[in-house]
């Protein structure tokens, strides 16, 4: 039993976002909810007119240059979503490419780089994995599916239903969460092209496509391309990634608290 106190700081989860307003991310705070954290939710657009007010620790129409809302956070959820618009990464766009949003990736980016500064813990999901290599100077590929080799990686949404298998790299933050081979859900049609240098690939699927990448310049960032909040109910090591980015995150907590108290002592 993981007995490691949850950090009592909250963890920043960035709100979706669906034509041109904000979307609650609802699976993504759940899932850290469920592993014990406490969540803000910060999101650069508004709700749609006519939306119920949001409860809880929800924060909208941020600028999306204004990465305060990390202030007082202990870690940095970014979730999927969309796809991200090309001219970050100097490419054309594909005629697949869709869901667009320049603003959103722009407040993202603000966040991941504030964050990466801080060394604050990072879990990025899916939209959130390829916009990590883009800020590091990566590139993506705009649609798997135009190699007929390739599996199915994009089902109609996120599932609690297995679709196929990742190996894990050994000794790495991801195979201490769920081991060096699992089984896992699917919902992307893009993947890392050019992996930015920056990044260790530690997790694969059966046709080669990257599925994880971390940071080992930092003290945790994880990036998956699966969605493994979908599962976390069901999967417990698909609970654990959530887990262990809340150790990180109390680790992280600690530490700002020991470097408050030295500054008034």
């Amino acid at each position: 039993m993981d007995t490691t106190p949850a950090p009592t700081s909250p963890i920043v989860v960035v709100a979706q976002w669906r034509k041109g307003y904000a979307r609650l991310p609802v699976p993504y705070t759940h899932a850290v909810e469920l592993a014990g954290g406490d969540v803000r939710v910060a999101g650069t657009f508004d709700l749609p007119p006519g939306s119920d007010e949001p409860e809880g620790d929800v924060t909208l129409g941020i600028d999306p240059m204004d990465a305060s809302v990390l202030d007082g956070a202990a870690g940095l959820l970014r979730p999927g979503g969309g796809d991200i618009d090309p001219e970050w990464y100097g490419g054309e766009r594909h005629p697949r490419t869709h869901n667009v949003s320049h603003r959103r990736d722009r407040f993202e980016l603000t966040l991941l780089e504030e964050a990466l500064h801080r060394d604050m813990p990072v879990l990025a999901i899916c939209h959130g994995m390829q916009l990590l290599n883009v800020h590091l100077g990566g590139t993506l590929e705009q649609h798997l599916a135009d190699d007929p080799d390739r599996l199915d990686h994009d089902r109609d949404r996120p599932r609690a239903e297995p679709v196929h298998d990742v190996t894990v790299e050994h000794a790495t933050v991801l195979s201490e969460a769920i081991g060096t081979h699992t089984p896992v859900n699917s919902h992307h049609h893009q993947g890392l092209g050019r992996v930015a240098e920056e990044l260790r690939q530690i997790a694969w699927a059966e046709d080669g496509v990257l599925e994880a990448v971390s940071v080992p310049e930092h003290s945790w960032v994880l990036g998956v391309q699966w969605h493994p909040e979908a599962m976390a109910d069901t999967d417990e090591r698909q609970k654990a990634i959530f887990e262990r980015f809340l150790d990180a995150a109390a680790a992280y907590d600690r530490g700002q608290m020991a470097r408050a108290h030295a500054r008034t002592a």
